[in-house]
């Protein structure tokens, strides 16, 4: 099964100030593909919160000069529909800053399947006490650097490459308008 892991960190509370991008497609566990995008937020949204700052290590003199969203959308839109699956560590974030995001730059709408690594988690070791991404990378013997978007898009995807994903654990995902 071919999956791209997906990972947004974001420049403030906002719903859609995306500031970093990551996305890693595996085919069958083996990475062909990834990218991390530095992203300038949308106009409003770019107020950089000190508290992101600190957990993400992005500030506002790092993204400045960065694309925004919408030109770096279709090499994300390309990696994410050449997947069977998206792949996301707790997807109602991510689906929310991406269906935002898309609606700022008024983009068209995009369609894909999609499971959240938290939820099958939670199903497949219901004994382990936290299901957060750190967690169960350790568990896997994942080692990667959290809240860097690439990296936790490739520690998600590499998750489910183990798992699989769970009958009834495959969503849609639809901004259609």
């Amino acid at each position: 099964m071919k999956l791209a892991g997906l990972d947004f960190e974001t420049a403030n509370g906002k719903n859609g100030s995306i500031c970093a991008a990551g996305c890693a497609v595996l085919d069958n566990g083996v990475l062909t593909e990834h990218k991390e995008w530095l992203v300038y937020p949308h106009i409003g949204y770019r107020w950089m919160c000190p508290d992101f700052t600190k957990i993400h290590g992005i500030s506002y003199w790092d993204v400045c000069d960065c694309s925004e969203f919408d030109h770096i959308w279709p090499e994300l839109q390309r990696m994410l529909l050449s997947a069977d699956c998206v792949v996301i560590h707790y997807a109602p974030f991510d689906l929310r800053h991406l269906r935002s995001v898309l609606s700022l730059y008024e983009l068209p709408p995009v369609e894909f399947d999609y499971t959240d690594s938290v939820d099958v988690s939670r199903k497949l070791f219901p004994e382990m006490p936290s299901h957060s991404l750190d967690a169960m990378a350790e568990h896997f013997g994942i080692v990667f650097q959290h809240h860097d978007a690439l990296e936790d898009a490739m520690a998600c995807a590499s998750i489910i490459a183990r798992t699989g994903i769970p009958e009834g654990y495959l969503r849609h995902f639809s901004t259609g308008r």
